[in-house]
């Protein structure tokens, strides 16, 4: 009896954070398709790298917890690519004005720099949440100066 109570526990409490996960994903999502100031774009690429320049520096300098510790150059050199992967993004768009290349591009990076942070650190949710709730922030000063 008890068991089947904490089954119906677990499986409502799986169901709720599923569902607070999709409905983060679309609002971050929602905050980053809005219509924007095309010009705005290069300056929030160079807030995202400098970002990844401080996780850089928190890794070498063991300030952030490494699930697996011998992983570390492998973290840096995937920061480091994902650095010149924005880099290239930057330079390839800073002459177009479609904000939704712009946002596609842009979303699908940090996605994927959110993926390494869960996949190599040992607080990966927090530091993507907080790297997350950051750039919202950063985005939003640059588009209401």
């Amino acid at each position: 009896m008890i068991a089947t109570y904490l089954l119906i526990a677990a499986l409502a409490f799986l169901a709720l954070y599923f569902a607070i996960q999709k409905f983060t994903l679309k609002v971050d999502e929602k905050a980053l398709l809005e219509p924007i100031k095309v010009d705005l774009y290069p300056k929030f690429c160079d807030i995202i790298n400098d970002k990844i320049k401080e996780f850089k520096d928190m890794a070498k300098d063991d300030k952030i917890s490494l699930k697996d510790t011998e992983q570390k150059d492998i973290f840096l050199e995937k920061l480091s690519d994902l650095s010149r992967e924005l880099t290239f993004i930057q330079t390839m768009n800073l002459s177009k004005k479609n904000d939704e290349l712009w946002q596609s591009e842009l979303f699908s990076f940090l996605k994927e720099l959110e993926n390494l942070l869960l996949d190599y650190l040992n607080d990966g949710e927090k530091q993507s949440d907080e790297l997350r709730e950051f750039l919202m922030n950063e985005f939003q000063r640059l588009k209401n100066p």
